[in-house]
């Protein structure tokens, strides 16, 4: 059964954290108070909570607009594997700039940005660009964060962060991801022996979004002058690997030079590879991007042949 691995960035493996940091809610990744990342809106508890709202400072519902925001930074799930499940976990700008815990990514970041060390760089997040054309056809998406030298001509530079999200659960029954971080909220101050279980990881949802917004938002930034990098945790790079038809290995930047499509594949303590390359085959080469929209293995006639056979079909029919 998946357990809550961080909660406000603290290890949670036994009972008895920081109960500073809890209290304040705070994020060590954005060096701010906890926004909820991924989970903000379905997992939130009311800051008047008689069972949570006591372990928490008086002034922090007044500072996120009466809600306790939901802590729970990652998952470890049966096999020992620790899945972010807030996007902050893995990389993020926050409002003072760049935590310490993420200045070896922020550097690879800026790097693949084109910006040089002491530039002045202006940051946006959670920026929505819908535009129609005149044709009928559209553009409708949400960025991460947006990156610009503060010089007037500057190209926009994209940054997406990809991380997990958790399967639904049930309310109801206390198992989706509100239950989890309120028990986690009373693992963190009460003597506790067993860990706080919670909702697995939905990876299969989660890369498919991906794919979807993959060329789109790079090509968009492409066509200014920019780039789009792609910020992905190692596990969810693994399961692309093996899941999709993309040459993901044949698409490694030894020299960390980017491409059309830009993924930085990193693990919880910093960077570990950039993935580039371009969109569409060259000269004929696999090694393209929209190899993700590929199936990994095509199965064999005979494999569908049998398993048509160990079921009687629905109806037979002439065809009109």
């Amino acid at each position: 059964m998946p357990v809550v691995a961080e909660l406000y960035g603290q290890t949670l493996d036994k009972s008895g954290m920081d109960s500073d940091v809890c209290r304040r809610a705070w994020c060590a990744f954005t060096e701010s108070v906890c926004d909820g990342g991924g989970n903000r809106d379905m997992a939130r508890v009311r800051a008047s909570d008689q069972t949570l709202g006591h372990l928490f400072a008086p002034s922090l519902g007044r500072e996120t607009g009466g809600w306790l925001p939901c802590g729970v930074c990652s998952v470890r799930m049966a096999n020992g594997s620790v899945w972010a499940i807030c996007p902050h976990r893995l990389f993020a700008f926050g409002p003072q700039g760049v935590a310490e815990r993420h200045s070896a990514l922020a550097r690879k970041v800026f790097g693949l940005a084109g910006f040089q060390p002491g530039q002045e760089v202006s940051v946006w997040s959670e920026i929505t660009l819908r535009e129609k054309a005149k044709s009928g056809s559209s553009f409708s998406y949400r960025l991460d964060y947006v990156l610009r030298g503060t010089e007037t001509d500057a190209p926009p530079v994209i940054v997406e962060v990809m991380t997990c999200s958790t399967s639904g659960g049930n309310r109801a029954r206390g198992t989706d991801i509100q239950s989890a971080f309120k028990r986690a909220v009373l693992f963190a101050h009460t003597p506790a022996k067993d860990e706080v279980r919670c909702p697995g990881v939905n990876v299969r949802q989660v890369w498919a979004r991906m794919a979807s917004q993959l060329v789109a938002k790079s090509e968009a930034a492409n066509s200014w002058g920019g780039r789009t990098i792609w910020i992905v945790q190692d596990l969810l790079a693994n399961y692309i690997r093996t899941q999709t038809a993309l040459p993901l290995d044949d698409l490694i930047s030894p020299d960390w030079k980017p491409d059309e499509v830009n993924m930085v594949v990193a693990d919880l303590n910093g960077p570990v590879a950039l993935y580039a390359g371009p969109i569409r085959s060259r000269n004929g080469d696999r090694k393209c991007w929209l190899e993700i929209l590929g199936a990994p293995h095509l199965p064999s006639l005979e494999a569908m042949t049998a398993k048509l056979n160990q079921k009687a079909p629905m109806t037979t029919l002439r065809a009109i």
